[in-house]
């Protein structure tokens, strides 16, 4: 097991339940992102058919096992997972650069996940109801049961490195599946301390297997043949090449993609708690979750009573070291994404939004100098069309953008390739419920500025943030399994 340490080394997969030593062709590093310190390495493995034909050895006794035998190893994960929270979230935030309470949050979340995959038999028999017709034909019974598929690929990405991989793996090995995770090569050490928990609860060999490696490793993943799917989080243009590449080789695949989630803030906003909402919305975790607000739409009156109170609340924001107990932002995830986001940042303003915070300014002290640091940055008389108000940001940058009315805001809203999230603040049960079923998104927020559904409810996501039919949560029941028919006559 991995113990907490300024440095790991060369990392190993998990293959056949021991963390071992693979050929690579090359090492990625990985960071502390608050110190820009190198603190491990992540070796490109040069194939992942060890893996794969592990959990394919492991599916075949393992999917055969009474459900309420693999219910006891879940049980036991969840008691292991409790035991080791604080480790858990000093890793994530040492490595990913989330401050240890946000880390702490991503955990509690991974816990639910649990819990809703410990209804997984109940889940099978309800989320699409199972038929069993008696003489459904003369003298002919017909039923329908759902039936574990094989090995699944499950690829995640840096921003929650333990609560998107426990999304889908105790749900699909709880339903009889295996999995060869694939974690970000920016920061997988959260994820292999995640997974060497699967062998202390005691998943038999091959249940769980890690594989390490950049986007060629991803590749050959999918195309294995003995992968029969493969659940994905990241950008839109990633996701949607790992959408093509999975309907190319006959798998089943379910990708959650990019956002642009616009806030809308209305005139009869409650004036404390919208501010409250809407200034830690946009810079948790440094803006770097897909359900970050993207553009905070101001209706009306609503841009001269609310804008001024966001820029205040947001300059008190304290930015600094993830690991110090007065940091409220830590910093973004890799020098590389500092300098895409300053740039976006630049053309904006040279588009013409005005820059009423300026994030780029911040300097961290000395001793935290050569860290991926950006502070919080406010935009404001930003247009639709400009880039920032279009593209994903993944940083801390909140656009405002100003509606007249209401049914501008909506339009508005509704004006980017992406439908992941959307929310609205206002006192009126009219504009809430008009909004609601207007605005063109699979999660929608009344009055919170992060709609987030707990693993019970469907992960929601349209146009270009979802590609696939079935979502994450409590829909990836139907994804990991597959309905089969059964027909019997006797005489």
């Amino acid at each position: 097991m991995i113990k907490i340490s300024s440095s790991y080394g060369l990392l190993k997969p998990l293959v056949e339940g021991k963390f071992v030593d693979v050929d690579h062709d090359r090492v990625l590093p990985t960071y502390d992102p608050g110190l820009g310190r190198q603190i491990g390495e992540v070796p490109v493995m040069k194939n992942v058919d060890e893996a794969v034909q592990s959990a394919a050895r492991a599916f075949e006794k393992w999917s055969r096992l009474p459900v309420y035998e693999r219910l006891q190893y879940l049980v036991k994960l969840k008691i292991v997972f409790e035991q080791r929270l604080e480790e858990m979230a000093h890793l994530i935030a040492q490595n990913v650069g989330k401050t240890k309470q946000e880390a702490m949050g991503e955990l509690r979340r991974a816990v639910e996940s649990i819990d809703m995959a410990l209804a997984a038999p109940h889940l099978m028999a309800e989320v699409r109801k199972v038929m069993n017709i008696a003489q459904a034909e003369p003298e002919i019974d017909m039923e329908t049961v759902k039936e574990p598929l094989g090995v699944f690929a499950v690829i995640t990405p840096f921003n929650f490195p333990v609560m998107i991989p426990m999304w889908f793996i105790p749900l699909a090995v709880t339903l009889g599946d295996t999995v060869v995770l694939k974690p970000s090569e920016q920061d997988p050490v959260p994820a292999l301390y995640m997974a060497s928990l699967f062998v202390e609860a005691g998943y038999p060999p091959g249940v769980l297997n890690v594989v390490l490696g950049d986007g060629s490793t991803a590749e050959t993943l999918i195309k294995h043949r003995d992968v029969v799917g493969v659940a994905f989080v990241g950008s839109t243009r990633v996701g949607s090449q790992v959408y093509a590449l999975a309907a190319a080789h006959g798998k089943r695949a379910l990708v959650g993609a990019g956002a642009k989630n616009p806030v809308v803030v209305m005139p009869d906003a409650d004036m404390k708690n919208a501010v409250e909402n809407i200034a830690t919305g946009f810079f948790v975790m440094a803006g770097q979750r897909c359900l970050a607000p993207g553009n905070l739409i101001l209706v009306g009156e609503a841009y001269d009573k609310f804008k001024n109170a966001i820029v205040e609340r947001v300059k008190k924001i304290r930015v600094g070291y993830q690991l110090l107990d007065t940091t409220d932002m830590g910093p973004v995830i890799s020098a590389a994404s500092k300098k895409r986001i300053s740039d976006m940042i630049t053309r904006a303003a040279e588009a013409g939004a005005e820059v009423l915070v300026d994030g780029r300014s911040y300097s961290p002290p000395r001793e935290y100098a050569e860290g991926f640091y950006l502070g919080p940055t406010v935009l404001d008389k930003v247009a639709i069309d400009m880039e920032i108000a279009q593209e994903e940001v993944f940083g801390p940058v909140l656009p405002i953008i100003r509606a007249e009315s209401f049914e501008e805001a909506v339009e508005i809203a509704n004006k980017t390739r992406y439908g992941n999230a959307a929310s609205i603040f206002t006192s009126s049960g009219r504009y809430a419920r008009e909004f609601a079923r207007r605005v063109n998104a699979g999660n929608v927020g009344i009055n919170m500025s992060i709609a987030q559904p707990t693993p019970h409810f469907p992960f929601g996501g349209r146009k270009q943030s979802f590609f696939g039919v079935l979502h994450a949560q409590v829909d990836a029941v139907d994804f990991f399994t597959d309905r089969k028919v059964i027909m019997q006559r006797w005489w």
